[in-house]
């Protein structure tokens, strides 16, 4: 009898353990999917980049953000947000255009160009999982950079 105490004891302290664990890491530590984080801390991190891609360039035109529903698991929903800058260059000159843009971001955001024969694309972390991508626009001297939130929370 002592012994089945002991191993019930010691499951429920094991339970009680990682049950006390997890709520501490719920309230302490980051978030480590963007299913984890909301709308607006998306949107707070958007506008933060936004502010520093339009000191790269005056002639920019800022979408407002557009939303859409996604699934974050098969049980929540959620929302993503996207918003696109367009920057308007001299035909020719998109390539450039977006190696400054790579160039003027933060180091943070680790921004890198990619290039083909026909075009240049690039991409950087905004952190708090924002994707920022550039790529030449539709029309000639125009470039599109586009920042992403991923599927999170939509408060």
């Amino acid at each position: 009898m002592r012994k089945r105490t002991l191993l019930i004891a010691g499951v429920a302290a094991w339970a009680l353990l990682l049950v006390g664990l997890a709520v501490y890491s719920y309230h302490r530590d980051p978030a480590t999917v963007p299913g984890q984080t909301t709308v607006a801390q998306a949107k707070a991190t958007m506008d933060q980049v936004t502010g520093e891609l339009t000191t790269v360039s005056s002639s920019v035109k800022i979408s407002e953000y557009a939303e859409s529903p996604c699934d974050i698991s098969n049980a929540r929903s959620g929302r993503s947000v996207k918003r696109e800058l367009t920057f308007t260059t001299a035909p020719g000159d998109e390539a450039t255009l977006l190696r400054s843009i790579a160039a003027g971001l933060p180091t943070a955001y680790h921004a890198t160009t990619t290039e083909s024969d026909t075009t240049v694309t690039m991409y950087a972390d905004a952190g708090n999982f924002v994707a920022v991508r550039g790529r030449k626009g539709a029309d000639p001297g125009s470039v599109v950079v586009s920042l992403l939130s991923g599927c999170r929370e939509g408060q």
